[in-house]
């Protein structure tokens, strides 16, 4: 019985060390929200800034849509804007798809009829300060009835790229995408992008993004396997440099419906995978060595099951990999989970799911995902906190990753969190800590990165103003409960000394019962 508790707990902890602290940060609303908005359909992250479409918001009639930006001042994430389209008009459905890229977003608003019904628009906005304004209206240079264009965005730097999946050029539907250049204040088309191979209903375009000189194109076909495609830019032209097919790949797997890329790698969903059950999704890592990309994993969910959908959104930045399964039902049907991938090597390990603190079934949570440094947020179109499907998006971190957007990490000179004991316990442990005489709190999370608790830590016995002068050491009780005194279930949890707006270390604790 004890050998068979010893690996009990050595295999919680091996399994816990490979879970990082992705913390739930804010719950994100729009300020007007309201019914069947669908606010968080799309999101995209770049540093302090985050950009969240609602495409069906009635702004400017009806489905006419609209974005709205949000600023990480520190501490909190605050709505900073609303952005609608100069020329809104119903059923545009601005803001399909955005995307940030430092003080520039791109919002796509396929529904707009300028050149025939739904040839579609894309946007650029600006910021100054802490305005955006409309730059630029993007329409594609052949624009015609039912391209679609807009469809999916992606910005970097000087370059948006924008996908037209209506477009006929290689066929009825095959698809198309368009790369505009940023001069000053004027964008301009420089390329048109086509697959060398391409065909009807290929839906070229379904998925785009752009990082540096490097561009990739998903053609997700419903009746095909799906493929990708990378572009490079050479000067001012752009040409094929490869492209992309799964291993394994099947019919209706749709490989290519969400791709993502950044540096020498590129992750492309395939949510139609059936590994785990019909449409339990999976996802694929390609990485870039000269010239030639090749697979180098798939990603499937540790807990996948049919119709997941997991692979339908994907974002990818550094080492870290984040993937939407908006069909999850973990907290009821389709209520939605993420997933974040990490790469150590050539090997891309599972390291925590990601869940809503509130949700809900058919909160379709990881419809869309974006990851920034340390720092993920995910959509949920369906949450109906401002009424049925008005949406909502949610914004993890990872104190324990470099972060993009500020260094929080207390003073060492001035806090050191020891430990606790027992550990592992039963019922009770103790937390031990050091600290100059300040206000302080010990916070509990689970394996999930949830919030479970927090402890107020007491006031220091004897004189504070010595104590204020050196660290003196402090302890607080847990004794296994959450913030409504009900017992937690056993387990592995993490604990974090908060001083103020500060955080200090991470350790982590096993309970058992």
């Amino acid at each position: 019985m004890k050998k068979s508790l010893l690996c009990f707990i050595t295999a919680l902890f091996i399994s816990a060390s490979l879970f990082a602290d992705w913390d739930i940060g804010e719950l994100l609303l729009a300020f007007d929200g309201a019914e069947h908005d669908e606010f968080g359909k799309s999101v995209s992250i770049s540093g302090n800034y985050a950009v969240i479409g609602a495409l069906c918001n009635d702004e400017n009639g009806s489905n006419s849509g609209s974005a709205y930006i949000f600023y990480y001042d520190g501490t909190n994430w605050y709505q900073q804007a609303k952005l609608i389209a100069s020329d809104g008009a119903d059923l545009d459905i601005f803001g399909k798809s955005v995307s940030i890229s430092g003080d520039y977003v791109v919002i796509g608003a396929t529904g707009n009829d300028d050149n025939g019904s739904c040839s579609g628009s894309a946007y650029i906005f600006s910021r100054s300060d802490t305005l955006w304004t409309e730059q630029a209206k993007l329409t594609a240079s052949d624009a015609a009835t039912e391209n679609n264009f807009g469809y999916s965005v992606s910005i970097s730097g000087d370059y948006a790229v924008i996908g037209a999946i209506g477009n006929d050029e290689n066929g009825t539907h095959a698809g198309a995408a368009y790369i505009f250049h940023r001069s000053g204040t004027i964008w301009s088309q420089q390329a048109k992008l086509l697959a060398s191979d391409g065909i009807a209903h290929d839906i070229f375009g379904k998925s785009v993004a752009i990082f540096g000189d490097y561009a990739i194109i998903g053609a997700g076909s419903v009746d095909d396997n799906g493929f990708c495609y990378i572009f490079k830019r050479s000067g001012t032209s752009w040409y094929q440099q490869a492209k992309l097919v799964a291993s394994d790949g099947a019919s209706h797997d749709l490989f290519g419906y969400s791709v993502s890329i950044f540096d020498d790698y590129a992750v492309i969903g395939a949510c139609g995978d059936d590994d785990n059950g019909s449409c339990s999704g999976s996802a694929y890592i390609f990485s870039k060595s000269d010239t030639i990309w090749t697979e180098q994993a798939k990603l499937t969910a540790s807990d996948g099951t049919a119709d997941n959908y997991f692979g339908y959104s994907v974002s990818i930045f550094d080492d870290y990999a984040a993937i939407g399964a908006y069909s999850d039902d973990d907290n009821g049907i389709s209520s939605g989970s993420a997933y974040i991938f990490n790469r150590s090597d050539t090997t891309w390990y599972q390291q925590t799911k990601l869940l809503a603190s509130d949700g809900a079934a058919f909160d379709k949570f990881g419809r869309s995902v974006s990851i920034s440094g340390n720092v993920v947020i995910i959509g949920a179109d369906g949450n109906s906190d401002n009424g049925i499907s008005s949406g909502s998006a949610y914004v993890f971190q990872n104190d324990d990753l470099p972060s993009v957007i500020a260094d929080f990490e207390a003073n060492p000179l001035e806090t050191k969190l020891i430990g606790n004991f027992p550990n592992p316990f039963n019922t009770t442990t103790t937390i031990s800590f050091y600290l100059t005489a300040e206000d302080a709190e010990i916070v509990i999370y689970n394996i999930k990165g949830q919030k479970v608790k927090v402890l107020d830590c007491p006031d220091y016995i004897g004189n504070n103003e010595q104590a204020a002068e050196s660290l003196s050491q402090y302890s607080v009780v847990w004794d296994g409960t959450d913030e409504n005194y009900q017992p937690v279930s056993s387990g592995v949890y993490f604990y974090r000394l908060k001083v103020g707006n500060n955080l200090s270390g991470t350790k982590k604790m096993l309970l058992l019962k």
